[in-house]
Formats: structure tokens, sequence, C-alpha cells
């Protein structure tokens, strides 16, 4: 729902970070060196496209393998995500989810989850220690294609609803919040639909809301896979509470308020109604809400 911003040498860092590690089974090689010698010539792409490549390229990659590689654990073992050492499942390399996890959370502004925009994902302090709230979700799913479990554009920092409990695995969506023409705040609005026969809003069974895209549909399967029109039916009191405030607060009132403040009728209505910018949605839950209703309230 909300676009990822990375820093310009945020690529460089992440594949250092993976690709210099080192373990017991590589043999005194790097896991860069390793590939090189065991991998590459079966994989054919070069390592930085698969760890660093942009979300285009890892859908090439992608659509080029298929899940050829869903059940070798040859590849599985090596790019290694989270399994934990078993009996029957001896990772090449401890688990890098820990290393990338602290990663993303000294690198990527991290509030609220960038598929739903419903639930913090903040970091905060435990015994002087930082610690987060997020899980970093496969946006194509690694156990179908576990050649790109370590991919960068593949992991989006999300809520554990959305990552465990709602995204449909089976209902792929190829538009992720790591792809530079992510453009789902401005082509995707929530609306507001009147479902009472006297066209009044007085409580939530008076209305519904739900997600619209104009003219297109590419955003459909991303809706779907992350149950968000069910999900934010729940939501509905905000949108309520912000039509009721609007009828409380007229122009004519915003007015006063800014005469009386010396704000700006714009900061009045931010003030009133927490509407957040389009750069500033990530930052607090249900801003992207907040902000399309206030459209079309005609409050921005």
């Amino acid at each position: 729902m909300l676009k990822i911003k990375y820093s310009s040498n945020f690529e460089d860092s992440y594949y250092k970070i993976i690709a210099k590690s080192k373990a017991d089974k590589f043999k005194g090689l790097t896991f860069e060196e390793y590939y090189n010698k065991h991998y590459k010539k079966t994989l054919i792409y070069d390592l930085k496209d698969l760890l660093c490549g942009d979300f285009k390229k890892i859908v090439e990659i992608k659509d080029f393998h298929k899940t050829k590689y869903k059940d070798d654990n040859k590849i599985k073992k090596f790019f290694n995500y989270d399994k934990a050492k078993t009996t029957k499942f001896i990772p090449l390399i401890s688990k890098l989810q820990p290393k990338i996890s602290k990663f993303f959370q000294e690198n990527i502004e991290v509030h609220t989850c960038y598929y739903c925009n419903i639930d913090f994902i903040n970091t905060f302090k435990k015994n002087n220690e930082t610690k987060n709230a997020f899980t970093l979700d496969h946006v194509l799913e690694k156990a179908d294609y576990p050649f790109l479990a370590l991919s960068l554009y593949n992991l989006v920092p999300s809520c554990y609803v959305c990552n465990s409990k709602v995204k449909d695995s089976k209902i792929l969506f190829e538009f992720s919040p790591t792809n530079k023409s992510f453009d789902f705040d401005e082509k995707v609005k929530f609306k507001s639909f009147i479902s009472n026969p006297n066209l009044q809003i007085e409580k939530e069974q008076d209305f519904y809301i739900k997600l619209i895209e104009n003219y297109l549909n590419k955003y459909d399967k991303y809706i779907e896979s992350l149950n968000l029109n069910d999900r934010y039916d729940y939501h509905k009191y905000k949108v309520l509470e912000m039509i009721q405030k609007r009828r409380e607060y007229p122009d004519s009132r915003i007015k006063e308020l800014s005469d009386l403040t010396k704000k700006t009728q714009e900061e009045v209505k931010q003030d009133l109604f927490g509407i957040y910018t389009s750069e500033d949605l990530h930052k607090r839950p249900l801003s992207k809400l907040i902000k399309d209703i206030s459209e079309e309230l005609d409050l921005i």
C-alpha cells in the first residue's frame, strides 16, 4: 500500500553483509565465492542480481527458473533465510534472518506496515537493546523460489497479520512496495458508499468503504491477497468520526479557528482531522484511509 524508500547506498551495504559472510562449511570461501563456484552455473545469474536486483529483475529471474528448484535442498541450504538447524535440514550457513532484520531496522524507516498501513511495526528499546515489531515478508514465496529467499527487494517490512495470517500465497501479485514503479497510493483510493436508503450517514451500518482503482485493475490481486477491503471494514469508525467532525467544523468554523490561532486553514484541518501528506503516510496507522477520505470530504 505504501512505497518503501531506500537510501542511495542501500544495495551495496546489503550486498556486503550477505556476500562477504563466511561459514565453516564454505571452507574458507565467502558466500559470494561459494556461489560462483557451486551455483552460478546452475542459476545463471550473478549473485548481485539475485541479492540486489530490483523487483523487475527478480520477477525476471522467477519467470526464467519458475518453480524448478522448489524442492532442491542444496539451493535451500545455501540460500538459508530462517531455517533452523535440524537433523533433517542442515544449512550451509546459519540463518541470516537476524542479520537482515537488523539491517532493515537500521536502514529503513519502520513505523507502520507497508502492506496494509493498519498496524505499527516500529522499533523500541528493551534492556537498552533496540528491537522491532516487524516481520519481513517474501513477496515471491521463498518456498517456491528458494533462490530469491535473500533478495533485498523481495523483502517487505510488514505486520504479523499480513505476513502470517492473511496473505494468500495462491493469489500472486507482482506489484510490490519495493518496486520503483509502485504507485498504489496514487492509483487506488478509499471511497465511501452510502447504503442507507435515506442517504444519511449516522452510524457505521449506513455506509461501507472500499478501495477503488482508477481505470485499471492491476492492484486487484494485491488487494485480494491481503484481504484489505474486509480488514478495513472494521475501521469504518474512523471514517464516521471524520464525517461527524466535518459537520461540526464546516468551512466557516475552520476559518474562525484559522483567524484565532494564526494558522492556515490547511494547518487547522490537519490538526483537526489528523491528515498526513503522501510523503508521511508510512508514519501513522490508517493515514492513507484518512487522507483519501479527507479528499472525498473536501478537506484537502
